[in-house]
């Protein structure tokens, strides 16, 4: 009888697998379990009472950029050699994991002649990928080689290939697949209130001519919810735990808002933004349509008036990333974090007062929360935050609440039709999956 339990030997024939489909050249499969074991169990080690975490990449040292562009960025990674190789094992892991960190540098691990797993140097400048990956950049960088896997946490084990999240060890459970409730979900429905109200303020500031169509519409969306997902990524590496209610009815006995403000600086800042980078993109196509048409220089009113847009929007970045930042704090105050559907902060260190347990409790195996895929689970099988948001979510139909626990797991409730839903691996990062046949 197979054991429900997975190990790094599974996730290895899952990557394989990935691999083999897209026709990639690899060493045999049991060097691919030797990583993935050694990852697994380096994790499971601390160094100063701190848990052991890294970033790797499959890169073959005598080849490592075997197609470099011709132009390449200055801020492009570069391979940097160690003078002796370093045998990739648990103990040397230990010692020099901290010369490794998913946001600026990765071990370059491959094997040698006799299969033997070296670690032969690193690479820099992932800072990059680190950024689009927590949706804080919108231009994906070259990723060097083979596949990319991180020691996320203790017994964690993640694996890309470029972009896409091929599948991902978590203690012994193997998870090839997150749920994009951003996209399509009951989720996202209840969250298209406040997306139309940003998007027609937007649309209230630009000129008929200058909003060119739908795409736009899908585009600002995108960014609205990109600033959520930040939000809880966030919260999440701040590592206390931590709750955000999104819900219409604020006005009720159900809540004890402890320390109320009106803090709208989310959504007038996203506004803004969304102003500046239409105007900036309509003036720049057609000052250089002009310009190349007629073969003259860009007038300089024009010209110092992108540089005014440009430097708005950095402002505007700055302003984001701040306004984040201070949401995200909030939550380490005891109790909950609310907001109006428009994302504007109405209090902190909020309880909820409702007592009454919800009549059922359903797990969402998929984002559309499908009734045939759902798997009925026990309310008191989580601690006291997850609870008192599900009783409230229950009472209040339209509510989303977004619950994070002091080991980075997210969970989403709301109430769909008579039941109330929980999602579990939630996709808040900016990557795609390997498709599936």
């Amino acid at each position: 009888m197979s054991s429900r339990n997975k190990t790094p030997r599974h996730l290895a024939e899952s990557v394989c697998a990935e691999l083999r489909k897209r026709h990639l050249s690899f060493p045999n499969e049991r060097v691919i379990t030797d990583l993935f074991e050694t990852m697994y169990f380096s994790s499971l080690r601390t160094e100063e009472s701190e848990p052991v975490k890294f970033h790797m990449v499959f890169l073959d040292p005598g080849v490592p950029d075997p197609k470099p562009p011709r132009n390449p960025m200055k801020d492009r990674w570069c391979y940097v050699p160690f003078e002796e190789p370093i045998a990739f094992e648990v103990s040397n892991l230990v010692k020099i994991a901290k010369s490794s960190e998913l946001r600026t540098s990765s071990f370059v691990v491959w094997p040698d002649r006799d299969g033997k797993l070296l670690i032969w140097g690193l690479v820099d400048q992932q800072n990059l990928f680190h950024k689009f990956l927590n949706r804080s950049a919108e231009i994906q960088p070259d990723r060097p080689g083979l596949f990319q896997a991180s020691v996320e946490g203790t017994g964690v084990v993640v694996v890309y290939i470029r972009y896409e999240k091929v599948a991902e060890l978590r203690i012994n459970e193997l998870i090839r697949n997150a749920l994009d409730i951003f996209r399509e979900s009951p989720v996202r429905n209840l969250l298209t209130t406040g997306i139309e109200s940003y998007l027609a303020a937007v649309r209230a500031h630009i000129a008929n001519d200058m909003y060119a169509g739908p795409h736009l519409d899908e585009f600002h969306t995108q960014q609205w919810l990109s600033v959520l997902c930040r939000i809880l990524l966030r919260i999440q590496k701040i590592k206390k735990g931590g709750a955000i209610l999104i819900t219409p009815t604020l006005d009720t006995p159900d809540l004890n808002i402890k320390y109320r403000i009106n803090y709208d600086r989310l959504r007038t800042a996203l506004t803004t933004n969304a102003i500046t980078k239409i105007k900036s993109d309509f003036l720049e196509k057609s000052v250089l349509g002009a310009a190349e048409a007629k073969d003259r220089e860009i007038p300089s009113q024009k010209f110092l008036q992108l540089r005014k847009f440009e430097k708005d929007l950095r402002a505007n970045k700055n302003e984001i990333d701040g306004v984040i930042w201070f949401v995200a704090i909030l939550t380490r105050v005891d109790g909950l974090v609310v907001m109006d559907r428009s994302l504007d902060v109405k209090g902190y260190g909020v309880e909820i007062m409702t007592s009454q347990e919800p009549a059922n409790l359903y797990l969402a195996t998929d984002r559309m929360a499908t009734p045939s895929k759902l798997k009925p689970v026990s309310y008191t099988h989580f601690g006291t935050r997850h609870r008192s948001m599900m009783r409230y979510c229950f009472q209040h139909p339209g509510s989303i609440g977004f619950v994070i626990s002091q080991d980075g797991e997210v969970r989403v409730i709301t109430k769909v039709e008579d039941r109330l839903i929980l999602w579990e691996n939630i996709k808040l990062k900016y990557y795609t999956y390997a498709s599936k046949k």
